[in-house]
């Protein structure tokens, strides 16, 4: 978990080339700290010896580290000795050479707050004792949690202390996204804490308040797969976001019993309940639509009508036709005219823009999906005059919307 289980021979062995971003003296300090945390002076004192071609000051630490890895007599340590704070204050690995050879005390080195935790970690797994290990580790998990350190996931691992790191962590930076995407490979597969289920809300909640639905979506069924269990989701899968009601007797219908009702005749879905007609379907005639007409019956019965009052759908704002009905400008056959060959040779695309409908979430206006098209190419309101929605706002910009 602390990365410190790879060979020597890493990225840290300066043998080969370095780029130009690890040309700095702290990349060079922290190659020979890492080093020096494994018990290998020796290779230390090469990556320090390296490196004072660049960086002169580094020499005279190699050469303390030579003259501290000959001697063990107390007496020599002492003319070594120096004052530990007046090393870089900007250079934590630095400071920790410093300390080693100034003190030889691997505690300190462990304390030493400025270090990434998993160092310190290392550190103390390799130089205590098992009581002081314990004490240690104890004392850090209670210290990370607290302060809401998310480098405490090294000390907590998947466990219940997580959330209770996660949730100082929120209360300090109030970044409910970290610690939902973290929790969302193991909550509630291996932990079950309403925290968790709050944070995953929260989350939802803020993408749904930033119109972000597309990522909002795959946040939902990619935290749904990672919370399989023996081949079974411990999530619950989001209920059906589209219901059906009438617009005008507000009659529900179900999605199971009328499954054949999302589809009309022509191809065109049932409108939710949130789409309302325009003003100028909203008076229309309802001749025809009387309980005993059979042609009505059959629109119901294709999804075109409600299955209670028997009235359609709306109309399209630009066109004024019925959405789901046989169009009288056939585009379909516009298109085969325009050179898309016959009619039997229409793009299924072409076909489907001239039967589909669309509609706006804020106004709830209804448009074919080919009449939205051809208009928001060239506009941002709403077709409606009366209307000054902004229907082709783009509030995210960067997933390309077609």
């Amino acid at each position: 978990m602390c990365n410190w289980g790879r060979s020597s021979d890493s990225d840290l062995d300066h043998g080969g080339s370095t780029p130009n971003l690890r040309k700095d003296s702290t990349w060079h300090t922290m190659a020979a700290a890492h080093a020096l945390f494994r018990g290998d002076t020796k290779r230390a004192i090469r990556i320090l010896k390296q490196a004072s071609t660049e960086h002169p000051e580094l020499l005279f630490v190699s050469l303390a580290l030579q003259l501290v890895g000959k001697t063990d007599d107390s007496g020599t340590k002492e003319a070594l000795d120096f004052d530990e704070r007046v090393a870089s204050k900007t250079d934590p690995y630095l400071r920790a050479i410093s300390s080693i050879i100034a003190t030889g005390d691997w505690g300190q080195i462990a304390n030493q707050r400025s270090l990434p935790l998993r160092d310190r970690v290392f550190v103390a797994v390799r130089n205590f004792t098992d009581d002081e290990l314990t004490a240690w580790l104890r004392q850090e998990t209670s210290t990370a949690i607290k302060s809401g350190d998310i480098q405490g996931i090294v000390l907590t691992g998947i466990t219940d202390p997580l959330v209770d790191l996660l949730a100082c962590y929120v209360e300090k930076f109030n970044d409910y996204q970290t610690a939902a995407l973290l929790l969302s490979i193991c909550a509630p597969r291996f932990i079950d804490d309403v925290r968790a289920a709050a944070f995953r809300s929260a989350y939802r909640a803020y993408l749904q308040r930033h119109h972000a639905f597309f990522l909002r979506a795959k946040f939902d069924v990619e935290s749904t797969k990672r919370s399989k269990h023996h081949g079974r989701p411990t999530l619950r899968p989001p209920g059906r976001q589209i219901a059906l009601r009438c617009i005008y007797c507000d009659a529900e219908t179900s999605l199971n019993a009328h499954n054949g009702s999302l589809v009309g005749g022509g191809g065109a879905p049932v409108l939710p309940s949130f789409m309302g007609a325009p003003p100028s379907s909203r008076g229309a005639s309802s001749e025809g639509q009387h309980h005993g007409n059979p042609f009505t019956e059959k629109m119901a019965a294709a999804g075109i009508s409600c299955p209670n009052c028997k009235r359609h759908l709306p109309r399209c704002v630009v066109c004024l036709e019925v959405v789901g009905m046989p169009r009288s400008d056939r585009p379909e056959l516009s298109a085969a005219r325009a050179g898309s060959g016959g009619p039997g040779g229409v793009d299924l695309d072409t076909r489907l823009a001239g039967r589909f409908p669309t509609f706006c979430l804020k106004c709830e206006h209804v448009l074919h999906l080919d009449h939205a098209r051809q208009w928001f190419a060239r506009h941002q309101e709403c077709p409606v005059p009366e209307c000054r929605c902004k229907c082709n706002f783009r509030a995210n910009p960067e997933l390309n919307y077609r």
